[in-house]
């Protein structure tokens, strides 16, 4: 019917304007993260290598490797 299709629509542009909120605010608060982050929300490359386990915390997270 003419009311259900009515009421889909409303509902695909509620979604999308939620999608599109999220989005837009979380790209805000990386921004500000990253500005205000000594160092930026990057960390080195020495330390994506040895592992953030390791380089942030000073111990192994899974005990095999």
């Amino acid at each position: 019917t003419a009311e259900g299709m009515e009421q889909q629509a409303i509902s695909i542009i509620g979604a999308a304007i939620s999608i599109g909120y999220a989005f837009g605010v979380t790209i805000v608060i990386l921004k500000v993260m990253d500005a205000v982050w000594p160092g930026g929300i990057r960390v080195t490359p020495k330390e994506e290598e040895i592992g953030l386990d390791l380089a942030q915390h000073g111990e192994r997270a899974y005990v095999n490797e």
